[in-house]
């Protein structure tokens, strides 16, 4: 791990916290933390990206299983055991903050090895903004499959880029032809100021929630905003087995492409 660096680097010099929540069990693939990637588990690819964040003065792994546990420490990784209680990546990033120090605490999804570090930097960037406690991404999509597939989760935003509404629907519905409206993805990064974060881990679940499968509609029901930042660059997350040869062929690039 790096040392940290200056929090000058930081909006309002917060000392910012990186989180990788990471759990074994998964529907789709189970141990998918630890899925090789080049020979080396997917958990270590992720924490390597965040450490090229230089706005991160620390980066955990946050788990409550023994197996991604002892990868973490045996790769020098910073890790926290966490509750088997979590029902989400939220419900973990806010036991860490329950132990650690920090003011603002970046919720970084733990199967997208290839995520780029100036994501990372944008997102912190936006607490730039004083008023701003509750952030995320978006990026344009104009591919029509995936404007309609039910995976892919829209976005609408304000003026301000604050969001109106997630959903797993086509929004803006653009039936009315003629100049359509852009269409936006939720990119599911995510970051908290420690007070807003306690609040948020407290709230009930909502029926917008609910229908839609997203918490992020918790805090919109409940009169918070989330600022969702445009961003131009794209990740590959895996989901499944099949996905990690496309993630090794892209490392292989970037590592060509360096100098």
């Amino acid at each position: 791990m790096k040392p940290s660096l200056a929090s000058s680097h930081n909006p309002h010099n917060m000392k910012t916290i990186g989180v990788i929540p990471a759990r074994y069990q998964s529907s789709r693939f189970p141990g998918k933390p630890l899925a090789l990637i080049l020979g080396k588990p997917m958990i270590w690819w992720v924490y390597q990206q965040c450490t090229q964040v230089p706005e991160l003065d620390e980066v955990y792994v946050a788990t409550d299983d023994e197996r991604i546990f002892r990868t973490c420490e045996q790769y020098g990784m910073r890790v926290l055991m966490t509750s088997d209680q979590c029902h989400t990546g939220t419900d973990r990033v806010g036991e860490v903050a329950a132990k650690i120090e920090g003011d603002l605490f970046v919720n970084i999804q733990g199967d997208e090895p290839t995520i780029e570090p100036q994501m990372i930097s944008d997102l912190i960037g936006i607490f730039r903004d004083e008023s701003v406690y509750y952030g995320s991404l978006r990026k344009q999509i104009t591919d029509e499959n995936e404007i309609r597939a039910a995976s892919t989760v829209k976005v609408v935003v304000d003026k301000n880029e604050d969001a109106l509404y997630f959903s797993r629907s086509v929004i803006p519905s653009n039936v009315k032809g003629g100049r359509l409206a852009r269409v936006y993805r939720h990119v599911g990064i995510y970051a908290y100021k420690r007070d807003f974060l306690r609040t948020f881990i407290q709230l009930p679940p909502t029926e917008l929630e609910a229908g839609e499968g997203l918490e992020q509609l918790r805090a919109l029901e409940n009169g918070y905003k989330l600022r969702v930042h445009e961003t131009q660059f794209d990740t590959i997350g895996v989901d499944l087995p099949e996905h990690i040869p496309m993630v090794e062929e892209l490392i292989r690039r970037r590592s060509v492409a360096e100098p």
